[in-house]
């Protein structure tokens, strides 16, 4: 069986005006069919056989490029499916300027071709031809992984679209003698003509042994150009032109590249950007914006007095392209002091009663601790996300004279985030969403804020990965363990004589440093009933093993044992089991920095006043937000599980 190198390819089609639904700013197109396209090896012909598009990639939420520039997204793929010999997808426009503009260039008729990327995985070779045209060969199997709007048809002699995967792979090509002969496909109808994309239109070579020849010399000097174009276009991307410069002159491949690049942005602490929830408001904005305004102009539908309201939310709306019936909330308010007006108890008639705002009781709520731990937090999300991870280094070996070495590389996986949706859902009262001052503003925007830090942060510490759950750290698979006992176990106190509490704690730091994960943002994360037995840990000697964040020896708050910040939460379980143990309680110790926590959108609030207290004149709030949680290496993280505290 014969084999040939091919890179990512492109081709072209023209779209239509009509094909917009500018209400959902979707658009549906054809974006392949079974005409041919001359290529350097011959006329190849994309098989739309049931099986032979593996549209995988598109359906799972694939870009929609302008002119195939990844750095330019201005939508994603819903939908791609064959029919009668043809691709479809349906596209949904971002609320970006720019893909706004692409979509109003589309309506006006001024972008008119559509392309997409794909690779090739196996050709079949048709019967050699006698006149003169070139030999046929149809794609039996390949994927698109991107759909682009183009300014023009792509260049036949440039080869645009090649960047969207710098590396070739081999093909297999099937002889013509294992099939029936493969004959030439029909014309399309001229609305979806395609062109070539990326490769000339050249001579078909009289053999196959000329085609292998003249394809291993080209090939050679192309790959080489296009690795050194690709390192350096990596590490200028990423602050690395150094290091891409020390890889293009040892000759050292692209994937080894990209594992160095892995391996050194693991090291850095990730910023978090919280920019698609958030609104530039100055100070004055600040106290101006009310959440209770904009719930009441979204009942009523009249937004003349919840401007600023809703230019913040149309705001995010294009930040996070993603529209919906109620409104968003920025997430980057200053929460005001917790006021709150409500009925006093009844009183005689002629006596007073007066309402101390000031002096609002709100309810003993859990800390939600997660978010000042350094998580790596990802907003602006659209489709799934899968982040590249090295699981194992390249091996390196011993070898004597003119023996050979073994092959061992680097592998790889990722990490996938997928939206999931957490909610609340609340009443208020008409009377009291009507008084729009800052006593009932703040009690209602700090409700809603606070239950929903509290959710997120529970998930992302003992989430269970079930029931639209996301994974926390307690549940996932492959964190470091220490027990304490075959049914729980209490912290041993030094001054007993007994083996100290202490060797517990340093036998989870142990876990991350024996794994190479003792780095980052390193704590102790447990609830108030382990803190308190911690607190009271003495040494052999009689002295206490808490010492404050200074480093003093003391039995305050806050502060820390082993040389790290204990963070205490109720959040942290103390139901747990084990054995015949019961109310165990948890403590967790890693770097949170490899916690990932993906945001998608805003937090959505949609008021709804004919739910079940329409009768009393109340009004439904629900809100929304959607997230997951994802850890990048398990090692980062080990916890005991069965404290007895």
């Amino acid at each position: 069986m014969d084999r040939i190198k091919l890179p990512s390819l492109t081709r072209s089609a023209q779209i239509e005006a009509s094909q917009i639904d500018a209400e959902s700013r979707t658009i549906t197109f054809p974006f392949s069919s079974t005409f041919p396209v001359d290529r350097y090896f011959g006329s190849e012909v994309l098989s739309h056989d049931a099986g032979a598009a593996d549209l995988s990639r598109l359906n799972d939420g694939a870009p929609l490029l302008l002119n195939h520039n990844p750095d330019q997204l201005i939508g994603v793929v819903e939908r791609a499916w064959v029919q009668d010999g043809r691709g479809y997808a349906t596209a949904k426009f971002s609320s970006s300027p720019m893909a706004q503009q692409a979509q109003r260039d589309v309506a006006d008729g001024i972008m008119r071709n559509a392309s997409f990327g794909y690779r090739v995985m196996e050709l079949t070779a048709g019967e050699q031809r006698d006149d003169g045209q070139p030999q046929t060969f149809t794609a039996d199997r390949w994927m698109p992984f991107e759909v682009s709007l183009v300014s023009i048809p792509a260049d036949p002699t440039v080869g645009i679209g090649r960047a969207a995967n710098d590396d070739e792979q081999e093909v297999p090509i099937r002889a013509p003698s294992t099939i029936e002969p493969q004959a030439r496909a029909p014309e399309p109808e001229p609305a979806v003509q395609e062109v070539a994309a990326s490769t000339p239109s050249l001579s078909p070579p009289e053999t196959m042994t000329d085609l292998n020849i003249e394809a291993v010399r080209s090939e050679a000097a192309a790959a080489e150009r296009t690795r050194n174009a690709s390192i350096t276009a990596l590490g200028s991307r990423h602050g690395m032109d150094d290091l891409a410069r020390q890889f293009v002159e040892s000759g050292r491949s692209v994937e080894e590249f990209r594992a160095a690049i892995l391996d050194k942005l693991g090291a850095k602490q990730e910023p978090i950007d919280q920019s698609s929830g958030s609104v530039d408001l100055n100070a004055k904005e600040q106290r101006e914006y009310s959440l209770v305004r904009a719930i009441n102009a979204a009942i009523t539908g009249n937004w003349s007095e919840a401007g600023l309201e809703r230019e913040v939310s149309a705001e995010i709306e294009r930040k996070s392209g993603r529209a919906t019936s109620g409104f968003y909330m920025p997430h980057n308010l200053e929460m005001r002091a917790a006021y709150a007006v409500g009925a006093s108890s009844t009183g005689g008639a002629l006596v007073a009663t007066n309402l101390l705002a000031s002096n609002f009781i709100d309810v003993l709520r859990n800390n939600a601790l997660i978010m000042n731990m350094g998580p790596a937090l990802l907003t602006g999300l659209v489709g799934n996300v899968s982040l590249p991870r090295q699981t194992a280094a390249t091996a390196t070996y011993w070898v004597t004279e003119a023996s050979s070495l073994t092959e061992a590389e680097a592998t790889f996986d990722t990490v996938t985030l997928s939206p999931k949706q957490i909610g609340a859902r609340s009443q208020y009262s008409r009377l009291a969403l009507a008084q729009t001052t800052p006593d009932i503003e703040a009690l209602v925007r700090n409700d809603l804020a606070k239950v929903m830090a509290l959710g997120i942060d529970l998930a992302a510490i003992n989430g269970s990965g079930s029931s639209g759950q996301p994974t926390g750290i307690l549940n996932t698979s492959g964190i470091g363990s220490v027990a304490m006992g075959t049914n729980g176990a209490a912290f041993a106190d030094g001054a007993s004589g007994s083996t100290s509490g202490l060797d517990q704690l340093i036998q989870l730091e142990s876990k991350l440093d024996i794994a190479n994960a003792l780095n980052g943002n390193l704590y102790y994360l447990t609830n108030a009933k382990v803190v308190a037995k911690l607190k009271q840990l003495k040494s052999a000697y009689g002295e206490y093993l808490w010492t404050a964040t200074d480093g003093v020896t003391t039995t305050g708050t806050p502060g820390g044992v082993n040389g790290y910040t204990v963070m205490r939460s109720n959040q942290v379980p103390a139901t747990l089991t084990k054995g015949s143990g019961t109310a165990l309680s948890a403590l967790i110790f890693g770097n949170f920095s490899e916690l990932l926590i993906g945001m998608w959108g805003a937090l959505e609030i949609l008021p709804n006043p004919y739910g079940s207290g329409y009768n009393a004149g109340s009004v439904d709030i629900r809100a929304m937000q959607t997230c997951d949680i994802q850890v990048k290496h398990a090692a980062s993280f080990a916890a005991i599980t069965d404290i007895i505290a």
